[in-house]
């Protein structure tokens, strides 16, 4: 009888050289594994007939890792040295030899027991050129890849990020290291392609983790049946075309705010030169000349705030070209978040009371949330705590700073209307013709503590 390779992975917990001795009539030929991270390929390069974990390993949970190997070896014997049979789930396979005096004595006799059945149809042979393939993919790779079973658990991850072994067992909301409302719309987004509600998610987005910026594609990932069994994601960093669409977004709003403070001045002074006009009505001279260069300097002022204020991405005819606006899905948690964060100290706050999908020009978007943002953080001050809610038709932004102090709040949308004397007061008019690209309306209120609140309705929120 040939020997029968076993993959013990150790640990204090387990006493390796007394399970050898209880296993020498049998023929198990034992491999140990010191590093957890290197138990998938090692897994893969090897043949083995079954697998021991401890109960822990490395703060890990032996029952969450092993999650993640009855998803690539389905039908390889693991067994589980001092796990509490009840504490796993019924739907995982695996055999949980409880804590004892004994331990390795009971963990030999599953072995034992494990090894007297057909050997592993995966694990139990040497590796396809496929399986290597994608094996260096997810260790070589510089991005960041990952597998999610039905229930979006991970199953494995790439080295680009993370070890192949992080997480695994879990799905993200149960990770603790990441933020509440990212977990939950990652978590959505998984199921949707799992339930096959959508082929496929892709989303830009800033990672609280590690203050980067991330484009992720989730995919499904299809069984030998043709069905979906879970997904594959990939996630790449792009925090430096993101912090230079900042910079655009930044420098855009400073340029609309200049054209519209330059127009608001002109305007007073054509005013003023129409008003000198009338005055030499009755005199002889070239008046029709100087009333079409006024004419002229008006038209002028009209096309510099249009082309200032229109949207950069929106419809525009030229020769043949059409350039359509790029509206697509996007969580409004992750947006307000990947905004909040490139204006707000650690002082301020941002909440969140919902959250949904919606269908917008991330760039234009982000505008107008930059402006209400800025707008709390200038009035209400720099412990502001900001709220992003759900309405009927859209979403609100509110603050807890002192209000909206004049009648009525519209007002505030007035071009050059401020209440703090050293801002130009264009900022909310700019927020409003931002809105209105997008097909949206803005309007003020009182927010629940006092502060001000601005409704964006008519947002197509496609839940």
């Amino acid at each position: 009888m040939g020997s029968k390779p076993v993959l013990v992975v150790t640990t204090d917990g387990l006493d390796t050289a007394t399970l050898e001795s209880a296993l020498a009539d049998t023929p198990a030929s034992i491999t140990h594994l010191s590093d957890l991270t290197d138990l998938f390929d090692t897994l893969t390069h090897s043949v083995f007939h079954a697998l021991v974990l401890p109960a822990t390993v490395d703060g890990q949970s032996g029952t969450d890792i092993a999650y993640g190997v009855r998803n690539l070896f389905p039908d390889l014997p693991v067994i589980i040295a001092g796990e509490d049979p009840e504490a796993v789930p019924d739907t995982l396979e695996v055999t949980a030899v409880e804590p004892s005096a004994r331990l390795e004595d009971a963990v030999a006799e599953a072995v034992r027991d494990s090894l007297g059945a057909e050997p592993p149809t995966v694990a139990g042979r040497p590796p396809s050129p496929m399986e290597t393939l994608l094996l260096s993919l997810f260790n070589e790779l510089p991005d960041h890849l990952y597998a999610k079973d039905e229930q979006a658990r991970h199953v494995l991850m790439g080295r680009g990020f993370n070890e192949p072994t992080d997480r695994l067992g879990l799905t993200d909301v149960e990770v603790p290291e990441l933020a509440e409302e990212h977990a939950r719309a990652a978590l959505r987004d998984e199921m949707d392609v799992i339930e096959e509600e959508t082929d496929r998610v892709e989303v830009e987005e800033f990672l609280d983790l590690d203050a980067s910026y991330v484009r992720t594609r989730k995919m499904p990932w299809y069984d030998s049946t043709g069905d979906v069994q879970g997904i594959i994601g990939h996630t790449q960093d792009i925090t430096d075309r993101k912090l230079r669409e900042h910079a655009f977004r930044r420098q855009n709003e400073r340029m609309v705010k200049v054209a519209l403070v330059a127009s608001h001045e002109l305007r007073n002074e054509l005013q003023v030169a129409y008003g000198r006009l009338e005055e030499l009505a009755d005199c002889d001279g070239p008046t029709a000349d100087i009333a079409e260069s006024l004419s002229q300097i008006s038209a002028i002022i009209d096309t510099v705030v249009e082309l200032s204020t229109s949207d950069p991405n929106g419809p525009v005819q030229h020769a043949e070209i059409e350039q359509v606006p790029k509206r697509e899905h996007v969580w409004l948690s992750r947006l307000s978040r990947e905004v909040w964060d490139t204006l707000a100290d650690s002082e301020a706050c941002l909440t969140f009371d919902g959250d949904t999908r919606i269908v917008a020009d991330q760039e234009s978007a982000g505008l107008l949330l930059q402006i209400l943002f800025q707008n709390a953080l200038e009035h209400a001050g720099p412990s502001v705590t900001v709220t992003v809610g759900l309405t009927a038709d859209g979403f609100f932004v509110a603050d807890d700073g002192p209000g909206i102090d004049v009648e009525p709040p519209e007002r505030v949308f007035d071009a050059g209307h401020t209440a703090v004397a050293e801002n130009t007061g264009f900022g909310l008019y700019v927020a409003r013709r931002v809105a209105a690209d997008q097909g949206w309306t803005v309007t003020a209120a009182e927010s629940e503590s006092g502060g001000a609140r601005f409704d964006i309705g008519n947002v197509d929120c496609p839940e």
